[in-house]
């Protein structure tokens, strides 16, 4: 297996761990909207979790698109994987707030984003870990 098959796999790996922090976040929000109240959770609190999982949809979709076209010129572009466990990071720290928001009272939403953020800190992690082991080597 040369080195271009190896990244995929990764990187496919990534698409997978993002693709669960996704569904963490849809079977979560009806939870989010059942429980809207003056009193409790504010309107803002779904519109939020929306956004947060269409934002983690689209890099889903970017990562799998990337890796279909990566498989015409068998290169993997590392600065965008960067980039984007980057923003995987900076995302997850965003939703780890919310859930220690919900720990208190909503426990299956507080389970629901800290499993969404696990996944996020792991693909993050996955991402540049490859990229610093699947380096080329100059001779």
């Amino acid at each position: 297996m040369d080195r271009f098959e190896i990244q995929r796999k990764i990187f496919t790996y990534v698409a997978v761990l993002l693709g669960i922090s996704v569904l963490a976040l849809i079977v979560v929000l009806p939870r989010l909207i059942q429980e809207i109240s003056p009193d409790g959770i504010p309107k803002a609190a779904p519109i939020a979790t929306a956004v947060a999982a269409c934002v983690r949809l689209l890099i889903l979709m970017g990562i799998l698109i990337g890796l279909r076209l990566t498989n015409r010129k068998r290169r993997i572009n590392k600065e965008i994987n960067l980039a984007v466990a980057v923003v995987l990071i900076l995302l997850g720290l965003v939703l780890m707030d919310g859930a220690f928001a919900y720990v208190d009272s909503l426990v299956f939403v507080s389970v629901g984003f800290f499993l969404a953020v696990f996944c996020d800190f792991a693909a993050a992690a996955v991402s540049i870990v490859a990229l610093f082991l699947l380096r080329k080597k100059k001779a």
